[in-house]
């Protein structure tokens, strides 16, 4: 009877092949799990709420239909500190954000230390810290970093934010 070691030298790319095929399963498991998805997603979104100093309308436009793209049809939005809770829907979430970065002549928000916890089926709650740069006009570039809470559900195979809590210090300069 012929040895594991003697089968695997005798049929070495039939070997490599099903080693090569569980590293590219693993990693495709990876790639495309919930928690993957969303981080993703987030990490793009803030792409698009970024703002460029020459940014154009055009660009604006599809940046702006990509982060309404990521939001379900009504959002609650809550900032605890000034006791604001508020629904809004899609577009005028929009509003408010195209709003915002309006102020801004450059605005970058990224995200830290992101934790993703899936409490029931469908659903996902994200904690993370938002590193926000902002510079208005004429004035100097500031930094603040302060917490958020999303809310996610899963909605026809895509993940949309339905509830965030933002900490006053990302909205007040």
């Amino acid at each position: 009877m012929a040895s594991v070691k003697e089968l695997l030298v005798q049929n070495k790319a039939a070997t490599v092949g099903v080693v090569l095929a569980l590293i590219v399963a693993s990693w495709l498991g990876w790639y495309f799990s919930a928690r993957q998805v969303i981080k993703r997603q987030l990490v793009a979104m803030s792409w698009d709420i970024s703002r460029e100093p020459h940014e154009s309308t055009m660009e604006t436009a599809i940046k702006m239909r990509d982060v309404k793209a990521v939001l379900a049809s009504e959002c609650r939005m809550t900032v605890p500190e000034k006791r604001l809770a508020e629904s809004l829907d899609r577009d005028m979430a929009i509003m408010y954000l195209m709003h915002y970065r309006d102020g801004y002549q450059i605005l970058t928000p990224t995200f830290k230390d992101m934790r993703i916890d899936f409490p029931a089926d469908g659903e996902a709650a994200v904690q993370a810290t938002v590193l926000l740069k902002r510079q208005k006009q004429e004035s100097q570039a500031t930094e603040v970093a302060a917490p958020v809470k999303l809310a996610l559900k899963k909605t026809d195979g895509d993940w949309l934010l339905t509830q965030a809590e933002i900490a006053a210090a990302l909205l007040n300069d």
